[in-house]
């Protein structure tokens, strides 16, 4: 029976993990016609929590943004969310599955600088991807999960400079509308394959018995 247990839970971590992953966009127009429901951040301030005693953190239209480190500040303010201090990440949280985000990096100057910025989705240590920014432009990078449930984004630049953030949208994907009632193909088959080997492993120990 504690065979039988360990495989059950075994499958539900299989099914856990290809829930987990998605696909990352560069191309705006493609990940809009993909999303709906979208709401947007636009970071118009003025705005700012200097992180002091819990770690600073600014609400805007259903997104939230927060740091990790107490003492440290972020300012929303002119249509830019933005920190001061370099390699400082910026965890972002909403009810949606997918995003997009125009964003950029400083330097110790606080001027807009070449740099760039790691994504990772969930504390994810694998569903990851890496952004250059440009010194004179902000930089488009969107996501959306292939489930539906809602996810997190961790924004993570280099060690010299600084996250800035234009806007910052999240929504629904299309395909994942209603999937809450009906299984992903993937899940279902693991789901399938799991039941097959339990009922496999309950007949031989029916025949060994």
């Amino acid at each position: 029976m504690k065979k039988v247990a360990m495989t059950a839970v075994g499958v539900l971590a299989l099914a856990g993990s290809a829930n987990a992953q998605g696909t990352w966009y560069t191309n705006k127009a493609l990940w809009q016609s993909l999303v709906s429901n979208v709401q947007t951040a636009n970071y118009t301030g003025p705005a700012i929590d200097y992180g002091f005693p819990e770690p600073a953190k600014l609400i805007e239209n259903g997104v939230t943004a927060q740091l990790s480190e107490s003492l440290k500040a972020l300012e929303a303010n002119n249509g830019a969310l933005r920190t001061y201090d370099t390699n400082l990440p910026i965890t972002f949280t909403f009810s949606g599955n997918a995003f997009f985000g125009e964003f950029a990096t400083a330097n110790n100057s606080y001027d807009q600088a070449v740099g760039s910025i790691d994504f990772s989705i969930d504390g994810s240590l694998t569903n990851t991807q890496s952004l250059t920014t440009s010194a004179s432009n902000y930089t488009f990078l969107g996501y959306i999960s292939d489930s539906a449930a809602p996810i997190s984004v961790r924004a993570s630049p280099s060690s010299t400079t600084s996250v800035r953030v234009d806007s910052f949208s999240f929504g629904q994907s299309t395909s994942s509308l209603g999937s809450n009632v009906a299984p992903e193909p993937g899940t279902l088959a693991l789901a399938l394959t799991g039941g097959c080997a339990l009922f496999g492993m309950y007949i031989r120990r029916r025949k060994a018995a």
